[in-house]
């Protein structure tokens, strides 16, 4: 069951959001229109659940944008199962109010009408809204009758879909501009993010599902990753629900616009997911734009990023919808590696292997000697390793690790090595 939330800008339709999934996941600010894009979360009401979807705002401002704002919105309206039309107890309605207000009758829709910042009966507009029968008076910044909007949608919800947030998921990174959301488009073949040429439009995180050789996926389209923030205050935001959508996935495809090469914004984001042990698939996207002396521009590119060379490199070009099957082929190798577990036997059979043809790697005059290993976890690969010592220099840990990918592999896999003292 789908629930979105629509509205004019600036009416209250992220701050009911949070209100309602109890996270802080959608921007909220006074500019109109800040929630440019559509996001999804799951609603869950007792013992009932749907997915909530927080619509881009209705605006007719900034029209070369505003237009697919309301397509989308529109979109968003018809499919979804139930309605939540937000009003400003603080405005009057206008004509545009009663546009959307008969759209959503017209096609049918089951409603709810939600009167935002109400603080008191006597407000000036209070009256106007009173017409609209069954209408929820709330007020979002003080919390009042949130309960009672919950209940109406828990009456309205007939059918639970089971909330499950243990399959892949999947995010979008880059810096501004390489290209996510024409990827994320050309993935989905559905214009689902909004795609303008200025940098930074997409704003907020999306969610969205998608199916690929009878897996789900959980896709996280993220907003231009800014690790150096600028000191707008929306762009601190975008750029921690980023983070926040790095910390949420599994596997990462790290964009970069090959045209432009690996800039060091590119090697901050790769050197994050790597702390963070994420799945990596490297996307170089607008190889279309590669005119020439493309396996000289390939080798630059990995090499530049050398210290992630354990990920899948892949040619694309969303604009002309190429190589994009090589993604989701891709994302399957990394995510069976993701999730493999090597018998704690084998990794020993080939420590055994590493003793006898490798020059130890000394630390304070003394040889470092490895003398049991075994994977603990998965998602991320995770080693517990015994030795003779309680501390290993990085060259020793860059050993191993190298030494693990040769054997066993580990396609796109950051491996995350615990070393003890035996």
């Amino acid at each position: 069951m789908i629930i979105s939330i629509v509205g004019k800008p600036n009416v209250g339709k992220s701050s009911l959001f949070n209100l309602l999934v109890g996270k802080n996941k959608s921007i909220i600010s006074q500019t109109p229109g800040t929630t440019r894009d559509y996001l999804a979360d799951y609603l869950t009401i007792k013992d009932k659940s749907a997915m909530l979807i927080d619509t881009g705002g209705l605006n007719d401002e900034d029209y070369a944008l505003s237009k697919q704002i309301n397509l989308q919105t529109q979109e968003a309206i018809e499919s979804s199962d139930i309605v939540i039309l937000v009003f400003d107890a603080k405005e009057p309605l206008s004509d545009f109010d009663i546009s959307l207000f008969k759209m959503i009758v017209k096609l049918k829709k089951t409603y709810i009408v939600v009167v935002n910042k109400v603080d008191e009966k006597s407000d000036e507009f209070f009256y106007e809204f009173m017409r609209f029968k069954d209408a929820v008076f709330i007020s979002t910044k003080h919390k009042t009758n949130i309960d009672k909007l919950k209940e109406r949608l828990y009456v309205l919800i007939n059918k639970s879909i089971k909330i499950d947030d243990s399959g892949t998921k999947l995010a979008f990174v880059g810096r501004t501009n390489v290209g996510k959301s024409s990827l994320f488009n050309a993935c989905l073949k559905k214009e689902r993010s909004i795609v303008n040429q200025r940098a930074g439009t997409t704003l907020d995180s999306v969610d969205s599902f998608i199916r690929y050789n009878n897996r789900t996926y959980k896709i996280v389209d993220t907003a231009g990753l800014r690790l150096k923030l600028k000191k707008d205050s929306l762009d601190k935001l975008a750029s921690y629900l980023a983070l926040f959508s790095i910390e949420r996935c599994d596997i990462a495809l790290l964009i970069i616009d090959a045209s432009e090469g690996v800039k060091t914004q590119d090697l901050r984001i790769a050197s994050l997911l790597e702390q963070k042990h994420k799945g990596i698939i490297v996307v170089l996207n607008k190889w279309d734009l590669i005119e020439k002396d493309h396996d000289k521009v390939f080798k630059e590119l990995q090499n530049r990023l050398s210290f992630i060379k354990f990920a899948p490199f892949l040619r694309v070009s969303a604009k002309e919808s190429k190589n994009i099957d090589k993604i989701f082929k891709n994302i399957q190798i990394v995510e069976n590696y993701y999730n493999t577990r090597i018998p704690t036997h084998d990794l020993n059979e080939a420590l055994k292997f590493l003793s006898k043809t490798h020059t130890p790697i000394n630390i304070n005059s003394k040889p470092i000697k490895i003398k049991y290993i075994n994977q603990v976890e998965t998602k991320p690969p995770t080693f517990v390793i015994f030795t003779n010592t309680e501390k290993v220099p990085k060259n020793f840990e860059h050993y191993i690790k190298n030494q693990l990918y040769s054997m066993f592999k580990f396609t796109g896999c950051p491996l995350k090595l615990i070393f003890k003292k035996d």
